[in-house]
């Protein structure tokens, strides 16, 4: 009869232990989500957003809106008409901060452009940044 090696057994027998524990697990991993959704799960708390930024990145460019006005009807006329469209406020908060790229244009009912430019918007919470 060989001796029994006590501390083997424990050691055995705890391995059986955590294999099973890890068989029992019904541990089902979260669902996939994308970087916008990520960053704005927690949009409220500045150093979550700093933290998630530096370790995300930021995201994608995406389309932010879509204006359109109505200019009217104008016949041509020898001397410069003008159009000053109505006011609009900037976005607020610190997830809308960052650096726009917008693009205008005069278009008719047709869709021909007469005119198209592009211009830059730059929103932050100081000036002096």
């Amino acid at each position: 009869v060989k001796p029994i090696n006590k501390q083997a057994e424990k050691l055995k027998q705890q391995q059986r232990l955590e294999e099973e524990d890890e068989r029992n697990l019904n541990y089902n991993p979260p669902a996939q989500k994308s970087l916008q959704e990520i960053q704005q799960l927690d949009k409220d708390d500045e150093s979550l957003v700093k933290y998630k930024q530096t370790l995300l990145g930021t995201a994608p460019v995406t389309a932010v809106d879509k204006v359109s006005y109505m200019v009217g009807s104008y016949g041509p006329k020898a001397e410069e008409q003008e159009f000053l469209s109505p006011l609009d406020e900037a976005p607020k908060g610190l997830m809308t901060r960052g650096h726009y790229q917008i693009k205008s244009c005069f278009i008719d009912d047709d869709k021909n452009v007469y005119l198209s430019w592009e211009w830059n918007l730059d929103i932050k919470k100081d000036w002096n940044e």
